[in-house]
Order: structure tokens, then sequence, then C-alpha cells
């Protein structure tokens, strides 16, 4: 089973330059807390945002890549075909968390996705537009400007 995990702001926005556009301390507590001890897969650009940013992989998590590429990092998983590696894995609790490219291609059979909407506005250049018309809402908590909503597929 995999589920997606990210964050848009109101006008869709999801990135800047390879990173976050925003910081907020509970939505990264929010993403800690729901992929600790789970398989986190990633897109190269996406794994070395994070290992730029934070020195090392994401801790307590398997960092798997997806990649076309070469790329190889001491520790971490690497795939050339993401799909097959979620149906090879598909008995794992794993999540799907970017970048954008990554997302669009598996969020509509994800079984779950699990995004923070932030009711703000932010400055960034990469935007997801994802049709969620074949998901329902099942859980939704809201903190400040943090609406933390879990969807299901719906099969």
């Amino acid at each position: 089973m995999y589920s997606c995990i990210f964050a848009i702001d109101r006008n869709n926005l999801f990135g800047k330059d390879n990173g976050l556009p925003w910081h907020y301390k509970e939505d990264l507590q929010y993403f800690k807390k729901m992929t600790y001890m789970k398989k986190v897969i990633m897109g190269e650009e996406t794994y070395k945002s994070i290992t730029s940013r934070n020195g090392k992989p994401l801790p307590d998590r398997i960092n798997v890549i997806a990649t076309l590429t070469d790329f190889t990092a001491p520790g971490a998983e690497v795939t050339h075909d993401i799909f097959g590696y979620l149906e090879e894995h598909k008995d794992e609790d794993m999540f799907v968390i970017g970048g954008k490219r990554i997302l669009e291609m598996t969020y509509k059979n994800a079984d779950y996705l699990y995004i923070t909407y932030i009711d703000a506005d932010h400055d960034g250049n990469v935007y997801l537009h994802l049709d969620l018309s074949n998901f329902e809402l099942v859980n939704e908590e809201v903190s400040d400007v943090l609406h933390f909503r879990k969807y299901r597929r719906i099969k």
C-alpha cells in the first residue's frame, strides 16, 4: 500500500527552487509522524534537496530514490522503475513524498493522500494541479492556517 504526502497553499503552490516555499513546524512534525519508520519514495532532485538542507537523508525512514540516471546514494535504495517498485513492495506501508513529477505520476493510484492545505499565500514557482474526483475526504484536522486532510481513493 502506498500513500502520497505533500503540502500545497491555497493557490496550489507546491515548491520554490527545489525546496519548500514555507516553514511550518507543525507541518514538518506531521510529516515526520506520518512517515516515521516507513519507506519514503522521492525523485533524485528531492533527495538532493533534502540532503543539502539536512546534511543527510531523512532519518528513521528508508529513503528510496526514483531516478532514470545512474545516481546512487549511501544508505538509500534506488529504483529506475517507480511503478515496478510500488508493485513489488505493495505489502509495505510507503509514502511518495515528491517532487512534482513523481507525485503527478503516482497520486491517482495511491490508496491515500495526506495533503496539508495551507490557507495562505507564498512565493514559489512549482504548482500542483491534481484531480481529486476519485478520492473522498475521510479526515480533516485544522490548526490555524494548516488543514491536515486525509483522502481515500474510491475503488
